[in-house]
């Protein structure tokens, strides 16, 4: 015998183990076991690390996704399946399970119809489950796509710092809960929207600035690194931007700005480099070098 539970929430009654199994393709894990390892993962910090990850290097939210899916496919063809309201418990699990797994991978609008076809049972999750869906049908509101199509560049940086500050409101709201990490992770990529947007229409200074900002306002960040090293792409486009300016004529070279531009990008970069993980060291060191060979020299060349 066991029950299951999901993140703290309300506990269905047992269920026979052989039920458990029957109800498994040969070969498949158990519900329980599916369950038990997606618990493992359902409160990590996916905002400051890496969650999801594997032994085997595959995303568990997916691979649980996957499993459930499987078994609610194979539930369904069942003689005679029954509606929502009608649901055995072990349908009530999976679908809940389903929904947690929906929302640790952003799929915000699934993760609520999950939610929604629990809440609809009358069973001891159907609380919980209402609750979870509440807050997936705001997060899906403020994830997609806005409602008719941008105007011009000024009405995409309305949209973009609106939805910034939509998601910093989401943050303080649901601190100390899962949710909290799900939401400073979508202010942060707002965020990087928004360096993306100064680049695009206010040139590389203005984007360097915002790009500031989100480096500072972001330490915690898992993507800190790539702030990092985002911020000394800018720096190193500002000093090549300078030298093409001067071949062309359309400026005098200031050979102590360019000097500035290049010591904070390779700053960064170095920065970057001291950063966890072996993929973020090799890109930093790699923009090093290629930093290195393509000013080597350069002054000498300007007039």
């Amino acid at each position: 015998m066991f029950a299951l539970t999901l993140g703290g929430c309300a506990t269905l009654r047992p269920f026979p183990r052989d039920r458990d199994h029957a109800e498994t393709p040969t070969g498949e894990r158990t519900l329980s076991a599916i369950v038990a390892e997606l618990h493992l993962h359902l409160r990590d910090d996916t905002y400051r690390y890496d969650g999801g990850g594997s032994v085997g290097g595959h995303n568990v939210f997916a691979l649980a996704l996957w499993r459930l899916d499987r078994l609610r496919a194979q539930r369904a063809r069942r003689p005679g399946a029954r509606r929502p309201e009608e649901w055995e418990n072990l349908d009530i699990v999976i679908e809940y399970a389903r929904g947690r797994a929906l929302e640790r991978l952003r799929r915000y609008a699934a993760a609520r119809e999950a939610y929604g076809l629990v809440a609809a049972t009358g069973s001891r999750l159907a609380d919980a489950a209402f609750e979870r869906e509440e807050v997936m049908r705001r997060f899906a509101r403020h994830s997609g796509r806005p409602d008719s199509p941008l105007r011009d560049a000024e009405e995409e940086r309305a949209f973009i710092e609106g939805r910034i500050r939509t998601w910093e409101a989401f943050a303080l709201e649901y601190h100390g809960t899962p949710f909290q990490s799900l939401a400073r992770e979508k202010a942060e990529a707002g965020e990087m929207a928004r360096v993306d947007w100064f680049e695009r229409h206010r040139g590389v200074q203005e984007a360097i600035q915002a790009c500031r900002r989100l480096v500072e306002r972001h330490p915690a960040s898992k993507l800190h690194a790539n702030h990092l090293i985002r911020l000394g792409d800018l720096y190193a486009e500002a000093a090549h931007g300078m030298v093409l300016r001067s071949r062309a004529n359309l400026r005098p070279f200031d050979a102590q700005r360019y000097e500035v531009f290049l010591d904070h990008a390779f700053a960064l970069y170095e920065s970057a480099g001291d950063q966890p993980g072996k993929r973020t060291r090799a890109e930093a060191s790699n923009k090093i070098d290629a930093l290195l060979a393509e000013h080597e020299g350069i002054r000498a060349h300007v007039p």
